[in-house]
């Protein structure tokens, strides 16, 4: 039985049990709410694949990925819910053929197998570029592979549900050799659709934040050494670097003059030194004492000090940046996975009930699986609102497309 996708058999054979309980109410709340997030999905998915289309910069495996994950959710809005209504309108008839049949539910569970798995790649994406960044990043063909992978890998995970769905007596139910079999896939896709895929995203998202803290509080210590004013030097080390020859300063103390063209030659005696240069036919004849006065030190290193001041700076100013922007960019992930965990609970938990325990027996079974099944809509909608909510780039890329900017940035195809 399929873990998330099963309703609409549930719901089709307990309609005229719920309307007999007065719960038309509960019609109008469900096509309110499939209006809704009809509406909120397909806008804001298809916002989200064109900014990252129309964006070079935004071209990364993880904006790759998100575009995976709002496909999987367009498909959803596009496919699984308007068909819903009508099935629930419909019902207890099924008015779509065998092939929908075999089609529409397995879709569900394809691209919820493929959320998962995108979001579980994520945080290993994460993972890599925060706490390994002198591994090699994913390149666009490696990314487009692994995206295929996810794909097929959700679709084999899909086959055991195509195969035991049929149309029997005008309805689309489900025919396994036996009940262990269905009680082992519904485990099964329990295991791969949401607790394996959050078990790898936690411990990859618990190193990741601890790597971001550590990060922070290197940075901290570093900033409040550099507070602390330098300690000047000792006198005795002034003196020391100013004994060397090469370091000794002339100090002129008379006047100098340039011969004339009469080849007149004046001294500037100054020393047991005697240099003569000749300047075409002008002599300059210099003595110089030997004698030399220690420069202060600042005067030396000022503009050492001060150019490793400023790259010391800017090193600093693009660490914290990166700090930052690493930072916001997992807190927005973090809290996607949040909303899938939290969404798909529900759902999760009635069908394991309705397997292993009393719910099948329960008389509002039908009422908390169509909870279940709104919950996994809402999931399909509420990421592109994180992502403008939380992220600057796909915030400017969903005004600008919304006000048809096409020609304000030159980055943009």
């Amino acid at each position: 039985m399929n873990n998330s996708t099963h309703i609409t058999n549930v719901n089709s054979n307990s309609t005229h049990d719920a309307r007999s309980y007065n719960t038309q109410w509960l019609d109008v709340l469900q096509f309110t709410l499939f209006a809704v997030i009809f509406t909120v999905s397909t806008t804001g998915n298809t916002l989200v694949c064109l900014v990252v289309a129309r964006t070079r910069r935004m071209r990364t495996t993880r904006n790759y990925l998100l575009v995976n994950l709002a496909v999987s959710d367009l498909t959803v809005a596009l496919l699984c819910i308007p068909f819903d209504m009508v099935l629930k309108i419909a019902a207890p008839d099924w008015p779509l053929g065998a092939a929908m049949c075999k089609l529409l539910w397995p879709s569900m569970t394809l691209v919820t197998n493929s959320s998962a798995a995108t979001l579980a790649f994520i945080s290993y994406d994460r993972y890599r570029a925060v706490v390994r960044p002198t591994r090699p990043r994913f390149s666009t063909r490696q990314t487009g592979f692994i995206i295929g992978a996810i794909w097929v890998v959700s679709l084999l995970l899909v086959l055991p549900y195509v195969l035991a769905l049929r149309v029997i007596d005008n309805n689309c139910t489900e025919k396994w050799p036996s009940d262990s079999t269905r009680k082992i896939y519904t485990v099964g896709l329990f295991v791969f659709q949401y607790a394996l895929p959050l078990v790898i995203i936690a411990v990859a998202y618990v190193r990741v934040v601890r790597k971001l803290r550590e990060q922070a509080e290197k940075m901290a210590r570093n900033y409040e050494v550099s507070l602390k004013p330098p300690s000047p030097p000792s006198p005795r080390l002034v003196k020391d670097r100013w004994n060397f020859k090469s370091n000794r300063t002339p100090q002129m103390c008379d006047t100098l003059s340039v011969s004339s063209p009469l080849q007149e030659k004046k001294l500037f005696v100054n020393g047991n030194l005697k240099k003569k240069h000749y300047l075409g036919r002008k002599i300059l004849a210099v003595k110089m004492r030997d004698t030399a006065s220690p420069l202060p030190p600042r005067k030396l290193y000022a503009r050492g000090d001060k150019e490793k001041q400023q790259t010391y700076a800017i090193g600093k100013n693009k660490e914290a940046r990166r700090l930052e922007h690493n930072t916001k960019v997992v807190k927005m992930l973090v809290s996607v996975v949040l909303l899938y965990a939290i969404c798909l609970l529900p759902n999760q938990a009635v069908w394991l009930w309705y397997e292993f325990g009393s719910g099948q027996s329960w008389p509002h079974i039908n009422e908390l699986l169509i909870f279940g099944s709104l919950m996994v809509y809402i999931n399909s909608s509420v990421n592109p609102l994180l992502y403008a909510g939380m992220n600057e780039e796909f915030r400017k890329g969903f005004i600008g497309i919304i006000k048809c900017q096409w020609k304000e940035q030159p980055e943009l195809i």
